[in-house]
């Protein structure tokens, strides 16, 4: 004689672990599982941080601006170019404080609001 409730529970408990052996998980109907975690799961970052480098090139542009602006362009193009004349190190300070064209409307614009 064999107890049918047994077999039904023996059945379940080999139901659970094939769903355990191919990663799954037991949850009960209606109950936020494992795969609604996982789908609203923050994406891995990015290798390189976009937004940090925006931002530290908008600095950099806006400091070069300011100096311009305070300084004025011939004192600014002079001290550029004793860096150009420089070690190596100077040199790459040199070209990196370079008056390019955003720099030069940078400071004009600080200029108007300034003087």
């Amino acid at each position: 004689m064999s107890d049918t409730g047994r077999s039904d529970f023996a059945h379940r408990l080999e139901r659970i672990d094939t769903i355990h052996a191919a990663g799954g998980a037991f949850e009960a109907e209606g109950a936020l599982g494992r795969s609604y975690f996982d789908a609203h799961r923050r994406r891995d970052r990015r290798t390189l941080p976009i937004r940090a480098l925006a931002l530290i090139l908008i600095g950099a542009l806006l400091f070069k601006g300011a100096l311009l602006a305070q300084i004025g362009a011939e004192s600014y193009d002079r001290r550029v170019a004793e860096l150009q004349a420089g070690s190596a190190l100077d040199q790459l300070g040199g070209w990196a404080m370079q008056a390019d064209a955003p720099t030069r409307w940078i400071a004009g614009e600080l200029r108007a609001l300034l003087y």
